[in-house]
């Protein structure tokens, strides 16, 4: 995003992630965990590659509702979710929301105005290895 030119306000709820993530792309990033998002009317898009699947299935649309109030009008939003249809630990203990594309229909209906533009399902991999079913969905707030 940054080689395309885009003005990017980096966050991760990990500061050792966010440390890592500064080094990495050198631009600062910020310590700040989706439910402590408080922006309003201010992003043209929020890409949440593979960090709302840690969300507990019963919060993920209070967070939801946070990123489109963040969201400008028309503005966009990406996440990809480890997929299954029940929470729980992977092998490592780490919790994984696995919501089915059916639940993420339904807590992105409850979270407010979106337009669907995709919704993808497919098998992918994983930290711990191995590979298994994820769910992809890009979205537009109306």
């Amino acid at each position: 995003m940054l080689d395309r030119g885009f003005k990017v306000d980096p966050t991760d709820g990990v500061p050792q992630m966010a440390d890592k993530a500064r080094e990495r792309i050198g631009v600062p990033v910020r310590v700040m965990r989706f439910d402590e998002l408080a922006a309003v009317d201010e992003y043209e898009a929020v890409w949440a590659n593979a960090s709302l699947l840690h969300v507990p299935i019963s919060e993920l649309p209070m967070i939801l509702r946070r990123i489109h109030r963040a969201l400008r009008q028309s503005g966009l939003h990406f996440a990809s979710y480890k997929s299954g249809g029940q929470e729980g630990r992977d092998s490592l203990q780490r919790y994984f929301n696995y919501p089915t594309l059916e639940q993420l229909k339904s807590a992105y209906e409850t979270s407010g105005a979106w337009s669907v533009l995709s919704a993808e399902e497919y098998v992918g991999g994983g930290y711990e290895g191995g590979t298994g079913p994820w769910v992809a969905v890009t979205l537009q707030r109306i």
